[in-house]
């Protein structure tokens, strides 16, 4: 008892001190937000103590089909208080033998410890503390997945694929009957919503081409979302289910018209026709499919023209790419070792950050925020996940193969052309359920054990 007394001092002391730390900017909020979890903390430990599933699934859920929505009444990220609320939970179903790290978690340790380094020593306002808090809570959520047993493991991947299949059919409603987003400005109690300005364009030769973006805000960053959701679903689902929740996930990804998620899955798949260990004809058949796929694909004139426009020299997205990294090195200047800070307006502000130009690469941006040590951690840790992908597949070890060829994909595709995983904390949130549903690293629960897709029996805590 008294070593469950002593968990949940601790991290119920870190929690509210991050929070404290978020809220400082509005103590109005600050009030409410006290109010508020006053009046829901003892069911919410009844809840963590007898009922960890409900919260595990209720943070996938949420991550899935509303990753940007506020706790209502709040002006504050629902995902962060999910987020706290699951590492408490983990913490509190940890054994007494113990917990024995990876390497990969120990990497990850050590990207928060020189992240943390980082930003005290660029430190210059509070949205340096929220942005880095922020990001700490996302990234934190490898390490609670990382404790779950497999079968609430499963669980979670699950959910997460409901959920974001559910926002994949909400978005492609919006952009089939209200384009202009007005339905999601009802949403306002929960944070979404911009009086109409929901629009987000492609334009090619063909003329001007709108994006789905739905609960997702931005089409790239919702690509990412569409692309590890389809990953999961085919690792976690089978017979009827799995086609329907890919067809749905592919559908919503071919609508964002994100270049760098398409390709991401164009490389995945290779990759695991490739290197998967197994017969000749599976995978004959399986290549077959995907380049029928992708044969669809071409044939939309939209997709058709966003995916060769990377091949112009005049795109603006390509040129603006190579403009932002001929300026890098000029840019980091004398702030290599720790960076330019967390806090600064080209994170926050979009219009700034066009301005500005800032380098669309996932490994090059942590330099340009968190200095050269934080920036070589986090490639050390795409590559290990890589390394141990590809071992995994050429061993062919679990089901969960799929999703270390899709963190191949991500990895050399999508952080090398995009930015969201380093600026934006849903996205950072979703990258670390990634990470935690590598292969090897959480092997699946044995086929025999039932897949949940309700709550479970009580649980109760390991004693």
């Amino acid at each position: 008892m008294a070593r469950l007394v002593k968990r949940v001092l601790i991290v119920g002391a870190a929690a509210v001190f991050a929070l404290a730390a978020l809220f400082a900017s509005d103590s109005g909020n600050a009030v409410r937000a006290i109010a508020i979890g006053v009046a829901v903390l003892p069911l919410g430990l009844f809840i963590a103590v007898r009922r960890p599933r409900i919260i595990y699934c209720a943070m996938a859920l949420e991550l899935g089909a509303i990753p940007f929505a506020d706790v209502p009444g709040v002006n504050f990220p629902l995902g962060l208080v999910l987020a706290v609320l699951v590492a408490i939970t983990a913490v509190l179903q940890l054994p007494r033998t113990g917990v024995k790290l990876s390497a990969l978690e120990w990497w990850c340790i050590a990207l928060v410890v020189a992240s943390t380094v980082s930003m005290i020593v660029t430190w210059t306002s509070s949205f340096d503390t929220i942005e880095y808090l922020k990001w700490f809570i996302a990234t934190s959520m490898f390490f609670s997945l990382r404790r779950l047993s497999p079968v609430d493991l499963r669980a979670f991947g699950r959910w997460f694929v409901y959920g974001v299949s559910a926002a994949a059919v909400f978005g492609a409603a919006l952009l089939a009957f209200d384009p202009a987003g007005k339905v999601l400005d009802s949403l306002a109690i929960i944070g979404y919503g911009s009086a109409g300005d929901n629009l987000r364009y492609v334009f090619s030769a063909s003329g001007a081409t709108v994006r789905l973006t739905g609960t997702f805000i931005d089409p790239n960053a919702g690509g990412l979302f569409l692309a590890i959701g389809f990953f999961l679903a085919l690792a976690l689902f089978r017979g009827f289910p799995r086609v329907a929740l890919c067809v749905i996930l592919l559908g919503a990804l071919g609508l964002t018209l994100s270049r760098s998620a398409l390709l991401s899955v164009g490389v995945a798949v290779l990759v695991y026709v490739a290197f998967r260990s197994g017969r000749f004809g599976h995978k004959l058949r399986g290549l077959g499919v995907f380049a029928a796929l992708g044969a669809i694909a071409l044939m939309i004139p939209a997709i058709q023209d966003r995916l060769l426009a990377a091949l112009d020299p005049s795109d603006v997205g390509a040129s603006a790419r190579e403009s932002a990294l001929a300026q890098f090195p000029t840019q980091v200047a004398g702030h290599w070792l720790f960076g330019l800070g967390w806090g600064r307006i080209e994170f926050r502000d979009p219009t700034v950050g066009q301005e500005v130009n800032f380098v669309a690469n996932s490994p090059l941006l942590t330099v340009y925020r968190g200095g050269l040590i934080t920036g070589a951690i986090f490639t050390i840790i795409l590559i290990i996940g890589i390394v141990r992908s590809f071992r995994a597949l050429s061993q062919n070890r679990s089901q969960l193969t799929i999703v270390g060829a899709g963190f191949v994909g991500i990895s050399l595709v999508a952080l090398q052309l995009d930015f969201p995983v380093v600026t934006i904390y849903p996205v950072t949130m979703v990258f670390s359920v990634l990470l935690a549903f590598l292969p090897e690293l959480v092997p699946l629960a044995r086929r025999q054990e039932p897949m949940p897709v309700a709550l479970p029996e009580k649980v109760g805590v390991t004693r």
